[in-house]
């Protein structure tokens, strides 16, 4: 039965707990405790409470303070649990991977116990300040950690993002990517293990992913007489240990690049003996059939490299290449967007190096 009180009342219920609740208001909206109680005297209590509260003008919905308590102690691994398990399905999973990595390795162990509205802009800064010395790792985390915390502003628990060190999410390269020239492109594929040439030279002269070139089937590459172009419609990451293929990493990834027509021979050659047969066959197979492992291709790639006297250079050094390539044969910023598969033009410009040849003739025009 319910006990009728001055202010208030308190039932008990079938589970033997008693409940509270209180009409106030000029609506008489009637507001319930957020929890039952064992005892009836603490039901009394939690009635005395609200009404202290309403006399005292410090009132506000029991529920909203509920949910303010629970925000306040609220720690930034909590929500960047919460937030990772929201993107499941609006990232590709070697995404979640690598977020995965920055959260566990990176963010939490200095930031994890956080209490998340108590984070300010000295404790990102100290934190930052203190990681180890890898540049393009921490420069990723630190755009993680921002983009966690600025949904944390759409949520309005925090009234402004505290990860605001300028510049600490540019990438700082350790040393510049290595382009080569067209002959440097044949050269390489010429040292290289026969059935890569083919591999090597795609990748040089059209700047296309790894992933991308690794997906490739038969049917992505068109031999017509008038036209020599590939196209890309997906795209192949390892994520514990497992190929994932799915569509490239952004909408602008999917396009199809020309080729230069001097290609035509190699690849004729490559789909004749190491393709895979059927429109579906993969482009480039290991000799077993399967999918392209990154760790033994590099093994060939490297001793190629040295070969020709570049040691530096690493098999995304070739995307590399094709940018500057397409730059210097004249390709504007639209251009070049298209061709790379860039989302916006920062990008474009990132991958676009001159090379000692091409700012010597620039000098010397100034002459002419």
């Amino acid at each position: 039965m319910a006990g009728q009180r001055a202010f208030g009342s308190i039932r008990k219920l079938p589970s033997k707990k008693f409940q509270a609740r209180y009409v106030h208001g000029a609506d008489l909206a009637r507001y319930t405790a957020p929890t039952t109680f064992t005892a009836k005297i603490d039901a009394e209590g939690w009635l005395a409470q609200e009404r202290k509260l309403i006399e005292n003008g410090e009132w506000t919905p029991p529920v909203e303070r509920t949910a303010a308590k629970a925000v306040t102690g609220l720690t930034l691994k909590t929500y960047g649990e919460k937030w990772h398990a929201e993107t499941v399905n609006r990232h590709k999973p070697r995404t979640r991977a690598l977020n995965r990595g920055y959260l566990d390795n990176v963010i939490y162990p200095g930031l994890g116990d956080r209490a998340l509205k108590g984070l300010t802009v000295s404790d990102v800064r100290e934190w930052f300040a203190g990681l180890e010395d890898f540049p393009t790792r921490n420069a990723n985390a630190y755009s993680l950690l921002r983009t966690i915390l600025n949904q944390a502003v759409d949520d309005e628990i925090l009234a402004a993002n505290p990860a605001r060190i300028k510049r600490a999410a540019v990438k700082h390269r350790k040393s510049e990517p290595i382009p080569l020239t067209p002959e440097e492109i044949r050269a390489l594929a010429d040292a290289i293990t026969a059935r890569y040439r083919a591999w090597v030279l795609l990748a040089g002269f059209s700047g296309l992913r790894f992933g991308e070139l690794t997906a490739l089937r038969r049917s992505d590459l068109d031999m017509g007489e008038d036209s020599l172009a590939v196209t890309v419609r997906r795209a192949v990451t390892r994520v514990d240990g497992k190929f994932v293929v799915d569509r490239p990493k952004s909408r602008a990834a999917l396009r199809t690049v020309p080729l230069p027509e001097g290609l035509r021979p190699a690849l004729a050659e490559h789909l004749k003996t190491y393709a895979l047969p059927g429109r579906d066959g993969l482009l480039f197979p290991t000799s077993t059939g399967a999918m392209m492992f990154a760790s033994t291709f590099r093994y060939s790639f490297q001793r190629a490299a040295e070969a020709i006297g570049k040691p530096g250079l690493t098999p995304h050094g070739l995307r590399h290449t094709a940018a500057t390539l397409f730059a210097q044969a004249g390709a504007t910023l639209a251009d070049h967007m298209v061709l790379m598969g860039h989302t916006s033009a920062a990008m474009s410009a990132r991958y676009t190096h001159s090379t000692e040849s091409r700012t010597r003739g620039l000098v010397q025009s100034l002459w002419e």
